[in-house]
């Protein structure tokens, strides 16, 4: 299974496949009267966005590239430039790199500092592996790799990146503050998930307050083609309570949140 996954998310009958499958859920949901409906529709247009928002000819950032579903996405919905991907999981790069040739694949972890850390690998769900040691508790099988941990600002341009997604389940926050030069070179969008655990040393109040103190929006999926506000710090939090709002959440700088609005609204189809 885990092939065929990853044989589809290279190709654009995979990204159909994986498109199609989403809708069938959403569907599900809403003929129940799901209170996980909600959660579904920023789902879909999280993905929407997210793979068709990057400016041509600029560059793409895939931090926790798995299994390349994004890579894949972003290609078939976009023209970037450049795409750059980011992966811890030795396994896994090899396959990266034969999936998409074109995109520049990157094997580290990402944080704050540089130098050998455990990384814990969920055997039944590799999409979960991540860099807290907390995974332990909550896997049915595991195992710890070493691997090499560098900081965004070392590995990453400086400039020219338009939209950089997260998703090291739980780390995020170590990964953007070891990117205040590539942050404050490109302001790129920045697409994070941000999911019901909290990794130690990194709440969810101070990744919010991160944001914040570089002069960006938190706007759930569905606003970011819309003129509300952004997020506060209650309702950021109030989005991770069952049934959440949301997984996935949208970074935009101030100074381009009119910019990404009237992209959205284009890639959604959005009359103004």
């Amino acid at each position: 299974m885990q092939m065929l996954k990853k044989a589809l998310a290279a190709s654009p009958i995979g990204q159909k496949a994986l498109t199609f499958r989403e809708h069938r859920e959403l569907k599900r949901l809403a003929s129940s009267a799901s209170e996980q409906t909600g959660q579904k529709v920023n789902d879909l247009t999280s993905r929407r966005l997210r793979d068709a928002l990057c400016e041509d000819g600029k560059t793409f950032v895939d931090v926790g590239a798995h299994i390349g579903s994004v890579i894949g996405g972003v290609m078939h919905a976009s023209r970037p430039g450049k795409i750059i991907a980011i992966e811890a999981m030795p396994e896994k790069i090899a396959d990266l790199r034969g999936n998409f040739p074109d995109a520049q694949i990157v094997h580290c972890a990402v944080g704050d500092s540089e130098g050998e850390v455990e990384f814990t690998v969920d055997v039944a769900a590799s999409g979960y592996s991540s860099l807290d040691p907390a995974v332990r508790d909550r896997a049915a099988d595991f195992y710890i790799l070493k691997v090499w941990m560098r900081r965004l600002d070392d590995v990453l341009p400086h400039e020219g990146i338009d939209v950089m997604k997260i998703d090291i389940e739980g780390a995020e926050l170590g990964a953007l503050r070891g990117a205040d030069k590539v942050v404050a070179g490109s302001r790129p969008v920045i697409v994070f998930e941000s999911g019901v655990h909290d990794m130690q040393g990194f709440p969810k109040a101070e990744l919010f307050q991160w944001f914040a103190d570089h002069d960006y929006d938190v706007v759930a999926p569905i606003r970011v083609a819309h003129d509300a506000p952004a997020m506060t710090l209650d309702v950021f939090l109030d989005a991770h309570q069952y049934p959440r709002l949301t997984q996935d959440f949208f970074g935009i700088p101030k100074e381009r949140r009119i910019e990404i609005r009237d992209r959205a609204r284009a890639i959604l189809g959005i009359n103004a």
